[in-house]
């Protein structure tokens, strides 16, 4: 019973100190070392429960941060797929660059929108590259689909042995 008893408070304390980080980490690049002073002046005492050690209050932490940092970058890749297109790509700066093959002209469209303020600088080019490099996979397969298929019809009209046999019967039949 004992045993229950200490799962159900451990549970509670857990439950409570995710709502401290909730409410207090909003950072996905916030630091342990940074954010630990910051939690233990909650004034509930929810940083300072007995039924979590150090090590308990660290992992829900990393884990609350990794979680902010997945959000940011889920926003961002909808971002990019809203942005970065294949028609906003076909638009070509003067230097010739587009949003697909320039970091600094893809930039300059995502900057005003907050989820390119949230996600953290570091990692904002790396989403983009990804994104772009993707979209260019996808362009140049569906590019050569459409030769494939021209190419297929072209060669199913000239070898289709139906057609030339038709098209020589209607000249056996005109002599």
């Amino acid at each position: 019973m004992e045993r229950i008893k200490l799962k159900v408070r451990r549970k509670e304390a857990v439950a409570s100190y995710q709502a401290l980080l909730v409410e207090t980490i909003k950072d996905p690049q916030a630091s342990w070392t940074e954010s630990k002073a910051k939690l233990e002046k909650d004034p509930q005492g929810r940083a300072s429960n007995p039924d979590l050690d150090e090590a308990d209050l660290e992992k829900l932490f990393r884990e609350h941060v990794k979680m902010l940092y997945e959000r940011c970058a889920h926003e961002f890749r909808a971002l990019l797929i809203e942005l970065v297109t294949p028609e906003a790509a076909a638009k070509e700066t003067e230097d010739g660059k587009t949003i697909l093959t320039s970091w600094s002209t893809a930039k300059k469209l995502l900057k005003s929108d907050p989820r390119y303020t949230k996600m953290p600088r570091k990692d904002r080019e790396a989403l983009w590259k990804r994104h772009a490099e993707e979209l260019l996979r996808r362009q140049k397969v569906s590019v050569e689909h459409k030769g494939d298929k021209h190419n297929e019809s072209k060669n199913r009209s000239s070898n289709d042995p139906s057609r030339n046999s038709s098209a020589s019967r209607s000249a056996q039949e005109r002599r």
